[in-house]
């Protein structure tokens, strides 16, 4: 049976991440959701929960398109040695995430693990305020699978002090501050006119994950969607300046607005999720709109079966109806080819199309 959700607990997010990590047992382990908006500090609060109360467990990150492949495996269960403990750490959930997580992969993995997970704060809120059955999947996991715990974009004053002390600028929040995301916001806007080539690539790299694709970009992928979000000849050199400004670390920030992922050991590039927070309106900052030709676009540059169901399910919580039937279809399509988002993407969108009949 599915997990009651634990109500708001103590203040501090990093004691509850431990006593619930502490506390999870078979038969049916903890799913333990980390809420909060860009670079409120889930993360640190994920692995200082994890070191406190599990130190000696097996720790795996995944993405939920991976656990969904691994968890239809027949060998899926041998993958879990008797009386050892199992945690599964899976950052930055999409709403398709979610979907697929309540399609059948939780019920799979919480016999033999924890899984431990964060999500952005805006898609918590749009999925518990969408009505369809498209998402239904997703509530049933934000509503009876997770123990939330809300991470506040705030600091303590034991943060402040240390902060001072190590001489970080102290912004709204912890890791805000540690990357200097005010700066990075700002040197972003700034340049539209300064550095107009690299803002175009940070801008469309942006799209991606505002159209609801968190995944890392790799150099090719980044290419198709400059070229195709600017005027400029196509022009390989000029590409390779604006990804270098991209990813260059500018005064008063420790990371660029685009770096590598892994750690900087992956070919791939992720976009600093704060700037996609800023861009949506986030912490005081003005919104850009996201229109019909970004949607499209992104469309068009990822058509991978996975982008596609993550692009579908994010639409539809923008109210773009056409968007989302279109790329659910596409991602519905990869049936054939045993995609793990596509029965869910083939669900979504017979939900989607019997609510307009």
């Amino acid at each position: 049976m599915p997990q009651r959700p634990h109500p708001e607990g103590p203040a501090d997010p990093i004691d509850e991440v431990s006593r619930l990590l502490a506390s999870a047992a078979e038969p049916m382990n903890s799913m333990i959701l980390l809420d909060g908006p860009p670079l409120s500090g889930v993360s640190r609060a994920a692995y200082e929960g994890l070191q406190r109360a599990l130190p000696q467990a097996k720790f795996a990150q995944f993405t939920a398109l991976d656990l969904a492949r691994v968890a239809v495996q027949p060998n899926f269960t041998s993958r879990f040695s008797a009386g050892s403990r199992y945690v599964l750490w899976l950052d930055g959930l999409t709403p398709a995430d979610l979907v697929l997580l309540g399609s059948g992969v939780l019920d799979k993995t919480l016999p033999h693990a924890v899984v431990l997970a964060s999500v952005d704060t805006a898609w918590r809120g749009r999925l518990l305020a969408d009505t369809s059955p498209a998402t239904a999947p997703a509530r049933t996991v934000l509503l009876e699978y997770a123990h939330r715990i809300k991470v506040p974009f705030t600091l303590t004053a034991r943060e402040r002090s240390y902060l001072r002390e190590k001489g970080y600028p102290v912004s709204k929040g912890l890791a805000e501050s540690l990357v200097g995301g005010e700066n990075l916001v700002r040197h972003y806007h700034q340049a539209a006119r300064s550095a107009p080539e690299g803002h175009l690539l940070v801008q469309a790299a942006i799209d991606v994950r505002r159209c609801g694709i968190h995944r890392p970009l790799g150099e090719d992928e980044l290419y198709r969607l400059w070229c195709a979000r600017g005027s400029h000849e196509d022009s390989r050199l000029l590409f390779e300046r604006a990804l270098d400004w991209a990813g260059t670390v500018p005064d008063g920030a420790s990371t660029g607005l685009l770096s590598r992922a892994a750690g900087g050991a992956s070919p791939d590039w992720r976009v600093l999720a704060y700037a996609a927070g800023a861009d949506e309106g986030n912490h005081g900052h003005k919104p850009r709109p996201l229109g019909a030709r970004e949607w499209n676009e992104v469309s068009q540059q990822l058509p991978e079966p996975g982008d596609q169901f993550n692009l579908g399910i994010a639409a539809h919580l923008h109210g773009r109806s056409d968007t989302a039937t279109t790329v659910l279809a596409q991602a519905a399509r990869a049936a054939g080819s045993g995609h793990p988002a596509a029965d869910a993407a083939a669900t979504a969108l017979h939900h989607l199309r019997a609510g307009t009949e």
